[in-house]
């Protein structure tokens, strides 16, 4: 929260390859549209993001472009992919969202044996507007990186594909996992409403996941997914680096 009465800086997205040093950036019809909300003025600065790790610096000019003055590039924070059961496609989204304020790289829409059948499912079709919500996301909290929205999977082709050393599924069954590796990528996967069958809970600890207990009490998907986020922001603060 903003202390001193002092309005928050303004954050602006704009399309990766045209944040440069000089460049005149024009603003989309949603990012004119957030200007007018904020009543910016000419020569108000802007800060200006792609979600790619790239932030520019500049100021409003009287023609509604944003000059730039100044460039940097943030490099990606560690790994963290949640591979997660939606069987509830607004929720999801509710999720995107969240995830952009808490440093997740990479979202998977999770196709397990309950969501099969589920008519509000994620699906290939929602993919733009979820990536939107992600750059939102981003715009709202200041990250430089917004996470990756991935295609719906089948828990059989994640397990097929190669994957990070580190591996959870969220458990209530589960224990606490000790500390993390520095900057080691991390892949956790969240269950639907209903959980995951046995079969599935078996196939992922044979493709070496660690069950690990999230909360002492049954979380909706998007719960859980946010609880096991924080919990490895948690680990990684807590972790000499170097």
């Amino acid at each position: 929260m903003e202390r001193g009465g002092s309005a928050p800086m303004i954050n602006l997205l704009a399309e990766p390859g045209t944040i440069e040093v000089g460049a005149s950036v024009w603003p989309g019809p949603e990012e004119a549209h957030h200007l007018k909300v904020r009543r910016a003025r000419a020569g108000e600065p802007i800060r200006v993001v792609d979600g790619r790790g790239q932030v520019g610096h500049g100021a409003l000019q009287p023609d509604g472009t944003v000059l730039l003055s100044s460039l940097e590039v943030i490099v990606p924070p560690p790994g963290l992919t949640l591979a997660v059961g939606a069987g509830d496609r607004d929720r999801f989204g509710w999720l995107v969202e969240k995830s952009a304020e808490l440093g997740v790289t990479d979202l998977i829409p999770l196709e397990t044996e309950r969501t099969a059948g589920v008519a509000s499912r994620v699906r290939a079709q929602h993919l733009q507007r979820l990536q939107r919500r992600a750059l939102e996301g981003i715009k709202q909290c200041g990250a430089a990186w917004a996470p990756v929205v991935h295609p719906p999977r089948p828990l059989g082709d994640l397990l097929a594909e190669p994957g990070p050393g580190i591996r959870w599924v969220a458990s209530a069954g589960g224990g606490n996992p000790g500390p993390l590796p520095p900057g080691e990528s991390i892949l956790v996967v969240i269950g639907p409403e209903g959980g995951l069958s046995a079969f599935e809970l078996e196939q992922l600890q044979s493709a070496g996941f660690l069950r690990v207990r999230l909360g002492p009490h049954v979380l909706r998907f998007e719960t859980a997914a946010v609880a096991a986020a924080c919990h490895i922001f948690q680990l990684r603060e807590a972790t000499p680096h170097g």
